[in-house]
């Protein structure tokens, strides 16, 4: 008799049905209870975040078994769901940790080949603090181009802040361009003209990312502080020698001297 109505007891705490669920875009979360047994109405429950750094819990309330949190401070949390049956006595925890991430370091540099002013290469920073082969990180790299990009004057698109980039403009599909999906790669656009570039690090472990917005101009002419064209550096002079082959210390005039440079090339120069 004893072993059974030990089991009728435990049958009535049956926490089995209980789910907790979760989502979140970068520190933003949502956690979502449900199951049978919180429509008996002997069930109360009870969200709270611990935080690992401060050591404290804070209670956190539920609407219709949802909790939203933002965690704007790097660290590690933990969510803990109790549950309690006070009719009948018993109880149960479900927990979830969180880990918040920050993405140190992120940013994103191109270079124009010289043979070409459409062919780029891309390359997104390391998240410092994380090693080099850290298979959680993935990199993205998208291209839009609209033909209101190429309308604006020249004062509105330098004002074309970054933070306006993301707020404002929709990425639609007809303006894709293309994508990149490694930390570095080539791209060669087929036109000319203003570009904007959404750089994605994603934490696909964490399921945290960060976000930079840019914009280039494809083939601009003249300086620009964006895009770093890929000259050649100057190669360095390491010796002059005559017709005849013979080292030349002091330079004569009238005379074909041949000068020798560290990039393995050769000029011939008449002094005058």
């Amino acid at each position: 008799m004893l072993l059974v109505s030990f089991a009728a007891a435990n049958a009535k705490c049956d926490w089995s049905t209980l789910k907790l669920q979760q989502s979140n875009q970068r520190n933003y979360y949502k956690w979502y209870v449900s199951g049978q047994v919180l429509d008996d109405t002997c069930v109360d429950y009870t969200f709270m975040i611990y935080d690992f750094q401060t050591k404290k819990t804070d209670t956190v309330y539920a609407i219709r078994g949802i909790v939203e949190v933002q965690f704007n401070v790097k660290g590690k949390y933990k969510l803990y769901l109790k549950l309690r049956n006070r009719c009948e006595k018993c109880d149960t925890a479900l927990y979830r940790e969180v880990n918040i991430v920050q993405f140190p370091g992120a940013g994103l540099g191109w270079n124009v080949y010289p043979n070409s002013c459409k062919q780029y290469k891309f390359e997104m920073n390391y998240i410092k603090g994380m090693p080099a082969k850290d298979t959680c990180m993935e990199y993205y790299l998208m291209f839009y181009k609209g033909p209101w990009m190429d309308t604006m004057s020249q004062k509105e698109w330098d004002g074309l802040t970054d933070y306006k980039i993301g707020t404002e403009y929709d990425f639609p599909d007809d303006d894709f361009l293309g994508y990149g999906n490694t930390r570095i790669f080539n791209f060669a656009f087929k036109d000319t003209g203003r570009v904007l570039l959404i750089a994605q690090w994603w934490n696909k472990c964490l399921k945290q990312d960060t976000f930079m917005f840019r914009k280039l101009e494809v083939c601009k002419s003249g300086p620009t502080s964006d895009v770093i064209v890929l000259n050649r550096p100057d190669p360095k002079l390491i010796g002059v020698y005559d017709m005849l082959g013979r080292p030349v210390k002091n330079i004569r005039k009238d005379e074909i001297l041949i000068y020798i440079y560290d990039d393995k090339t050769s000029r011939k120069i008449i002094q005058h």
